[in-house]
């Protein structure tokens, strides 16, 4: 499915449907260059889901954990790893919690170490004015 994100209000408005679709254990996948809305779109998620505090980029920390009433979204960047086995030092082993949601900027970065992806999000930059997003839910 493609959808139109040219603008924030309609990154707004998908987000706030994507969010009523989230279910524990969901591992998702953000795919796309830099600056086309992955982070944005993160921050808006959490908006519709209730969480009330500051929503920080996790490049640099590599992962933020929010603790929300119906699971812990946990936002990962992974742009900084050189190497996917990195992964281990980060106790991914608690990260990938079947209570948690998981949202992964850059998964290819952690190939072959990251679990499945249950739903993954294309982030397109079609030109300066145009952006879409490609959705597989699987």
């Amino acid at each position: 499915m493609q959808i139109d994100i040219s603008d924030l209000k309609q990154l707004d408005d998908f987000a706030k449907v994507f969010s009523a679709s989230l279910c524990k254990g969901d591992v998702i996948f953000l795919d796309g260059d830099l600056g086309s809305g992955k982070t944005a779109f993160t921050q808006l998620l959490l908006k519709h889901l209730a969480y009330q505090g500051r929503v920080k980029s996790p490049t640099y920390a590599i992962y933020e954990s929010y603790d929300l009433p119906q699971f812990t979204l946990i936002h990962m960047d992974l742009y900084r790893l050189s190497n996917p086995e990195e992964l281990y030092y980060l106790a991914i082993e608690e990260i990938f919690d079947p209570n948690n949601v998981v949202i992964i900027e850059w998964p290819n970065k952690g190939k072959n170490v990251l679990p499945k992806a249950t739903k993954t999000l294309g982030f397109e930059l079609i030109d300066s004015s145009k952006r879409q997003l490609n959705v597989d839910i699987t």
